[in-house]
């Protein structure tokens, strides 16, 4: 505009010379008419004027030359701002796709590192374990002369969770439990400063005790077996499948997983407000477990409950499992706020969590359930399930062996399938319906099951939880199966956002709302942060491979063609192992010995030592090893198998430890370690296991301490070998 050749305007400098011309042409003529009257002023005037008139010249000259270069510097040039613009939109690019790819391997190696322990765990509680593990233990005392092994701790532990519920639900044993677990049986200490409660609740009571809460305050244990024993009551009243309608609300919010994670619960109640008739909430299970603050997120979901059933519904998750809670948790937060008082707590908490309904239905038009669907899943099914008797879904659902009348009374195989697929499975993008053997338990189901479901039984959306997301929600299978996922921070702080869906209207068109507990997020950046979580990703897969080390290495040497190399030395020739494999190789290794389904290639250089080129893995400077309790020497293969399988002992020591004191003695450590090697089949020597019991027992008090046996597991350098 204005400043560029195609504009029509002269050059300012071509402007100025034919100005100064015509200034000089005109000087001229003057001096030519004054000529004849005075010659000499003539002259003198004409020799000023001409004199003027060169400095006047020179001086515009000078004006126009800083004229022009002052326009030059300050025009625009397009060509160079757009190339200029594409460079920095490239390297932007750039940057957000090396932040994407690294943000999707760490999310790859979280998930992979969480299913494979939760298929560790359905192997030790499905089908076989607990049935086959007491069968081995009766026939080889039997075959001893023993008891059949009634006397053993660990046995008579398992026997309870190795048959499936009796069909009385109110029968002697219930009866007893609910005496024992009597509220008013327990009395309240003159120094307790927390929270206090008393019946009938109201809003103002779960307000105070949610701000006794958010100080670390815990609730006293009658207040808790109070709580529980009046959501008992309610949710026993309720059908295994609910149904809600919004004809007076008009709007529905529905919570995926919170997993102890208070913080999120109370930025939801804060930013979408407290349950009644006008805002009903529908929370789809796994409340517990993982988080540290698991018995307080359940006790205000509860409290809810009572104060007011017909805006709050709860559906059951796999989680809502004392099998689960033994491993993943909840049964070591009781123990460790509530002690020896944990134990009625927890024998309560069992019962509770089997009256929990199942799925809800929203006004026929939206179907919710904490896992997912099946081919087999059938709404009228769920309905008649009585899904009191199901207090682990991980039982198994015929004892074997059992004789007829018994096998009558044992849990239908088809109910329990119908409640493994609602609370296990996982959708996929292909069709059909599969074994989710990446989890270990339920289905995987695709569009096609999706879309079957919804047709046959008339709604609209299936929405569901289980999976935790990046966003904290995702839409699947054309937009028909909906991920709601509320527990924020989930693997790691920044890991993931939280979020919840607000279906409003008529038409019941989805709202979400996404937030992030953590506060330290806002002060980082995105780098920062997916630096901090990719650490922690790369530590734990750190410890998967360090248990794995003795058989990845015999691996690597199968496959290692060039074992030795030679140098020479003072004219002498050495041999030496080289102990080098190409990252392709090296990483088919690692995940045929794991199973574990990563992007190892480009995890090298996280995980293990390259060559100075980058092409090679040095397995051999490779040196974590293993280690279980003191220092004396320890057979690898065991120890990686103690290490590695660490959680399902120490699921095993809870199953013992019934008065929940966290100690057991040394029988039963040893008892426990044999049970492990049937399941592993790495029979374990007795002597070997009672050497590693003892350096276990630091305080050599005969008993081991839980938190003696989680720091007895640990890595440590493997001592150099010259």
């Amino acid at each position: 505009m204005g400043c560029g050749p195609s504009s029509g305007r002269q050059n300012p400098s071509t402007e100025l010379k034919k100005s100064t011309s015509r200034g000089v042409s005109s000087s001229n003529n003057n001096s030519h008419q004054q000529k004849n009257s005075n010659s000499i002023n003539n002259n003198n005037n004409s020799t000023t004027k001409k004199s003027s008139s060169s400095s006047n010249k020179h001086h515009s000259t000078k004006k126009s030359r800083r004229s022009s270069k002052k326009n030059r510097s300050t025009s625009p040039q397009p060509q160079l701002t757009i190339k200029s613009a594409i460079l920095i939109q490239k390297w932007y690019r750039r940057c957000e796709a090396r932040l994407e790819a690294r943000r999707r391997a760490t999310w790859q190696i979280f998930t992979a590192l969480e299913y494979a322990g939760e298929q560790d765990q359905l192997k030790v509680s499905l089908y076989d374990f607990f049935a086959d593990v007491i069968r081995a233990m009766a026939e080889e005392n039997g075959k001893n002369g023993g008891d059949n092994g009634r006397n053993s701790p660990l046995m008579s532990a398992l026997s309870h969770y190795a048959k499936p519920s009796l069909m009385d639900s109110e029968g002697e044993v219930v009866k007893k439990m609910l005496e024992d677990t009597s509220p008013s049986s327990v009395d309240i200490d003159r120094n307790y400063k927390g929270p206090t409660l008393s019946l009938p609740l109201d809003k103002p009571q779960v307000a105070k005790m949610i701000e006794a809460f958010k100080v670390n305050k815990v609730l006293h244990p009658k207040y808790v077996l109070m709580i529980l024993h009046e959501a008992r009551k309610i949710f026993k009243a309720m059908p295994s499948v609910s149904r809600i309608s919004t004809s007076i609300s008009n709007q529905i919010t529905i919570c995926g997983d919170l997993h102890g994670k208070f913080d999120d619960l109370c930025i939801i109640l804060y930013k979408n407000g407290y349950p009644s008739v006008d805002n009903p909430y529908i929370f789809n299970g796994d409340f517990v477990d993982r988080g540290g603050q698991s018995i307080e997120v359940l006790c205000v979901l509860f409290a809810l409950v009572i104060v007011d059933p017909m805006s709050i519904y709860l559906n059951r998750g796999n989680h809502e499992d004392h099998i689960m809670n033994l491993r993943y948790g909840f049964i070591k937060e009781l123990s460790t706020k509530y002690k020896d008082l944990s134990t009625p707590i927890t024998r309560l908490l069992e019962d509770v969590f089997s009256w929990l309904p199942i799925a809800t239905i929203v006004d026929r038009d939206i179907f919710v359930v904490h896992g997912g669907i099946s081919d087999q899943t059938d709404v009228a099914k769920l309905e008649k399930i009585p899904r009191h008797r199901f207090q682990s879904v991980l039982r198994p659902p015929v004892n074997k062996g059992m004789d007829s009348e018994k096998e009558q009374a044992a849990v239908n195989v088809d109910e329990w399938k119908q409640m493994l697929d609602i609370m296990w499975s996982d959708p996929k993008q292909n069709k059909g319906c599969w074994p989710n053997v990446f989890r270990g338990g339920g289905s995987y189901f695709g569009a096609d099951i999706t879309a079957s479901f919804l047709e046959k039984h008339g709604f609209r959306l299936l929405v569901r939880s289980h999976e935790c997301k990046f966003e904290g929600y995702e839409f699947s299978h054309n937009n028909t199966c909906l991920t709601v996922f509320s527990a924020s921070n989930y693997y790691e702080t920044g890991s993931n956002r939280g979020a919840y869906v607000k279906f409003i209207g008529k038409s019941k068109q989805p709202h979400f709302v996404q937030y992030m507990a953590s506060k330290t997020h806002r002060k980082s950046t995105l780098r920062e942060r997916l630096g901090v979580v990719e650490e922690s990703a790369v530590k734990e897969l750190k410890e998967k491979l360090s248990s794995f080390h003795t058989e990845l290495h015999k691996e690597f040497d199968n496959v290692d063609i060039e074992k030795s190399g030679k140098k020479w030395f003072d004219n002498t020739e050495f041999i030496f192992f080289i102990g080098k494999l190409p990252i392709l190789k090296w990483s088919e290794c690692v995940e045929r010995i794991t199973g574990l389904n990563l992007p190892w290639i480009a995890l090298a250089p996280k995980v293990s030592i390259l060559s100075e080129d980058g092409k090679y893995v040095l397995y051999k400077e490779d040196r974590k090893i293993a280690q279980v309790g003191g220092t004396h020497a320890q057979e690898k293969d065991i120890v990686e198998s103690l290490y590695r399988h660490k959680s399902t002992l120490e699921t095993l020591f809870r199953f013992m430890d019934k008065d929940n004191s966290g100690q057991v003695s040394m029988k039963e450590f040893i008892d426990a370690c044999e049970v492990l090697g049937k399941y592993t089949k790495r029979p374990l020597q007795t002597d070997y296991i009672s050497q590693i019991a003892e350096s276990i027992d630091f305080n050599k008090d005969g008993f081991i301490d839980l938190n003696e046996l989680l720091e007895a597991f640990r890595l440590v350098d493997r001592p150099i070998l010259r």
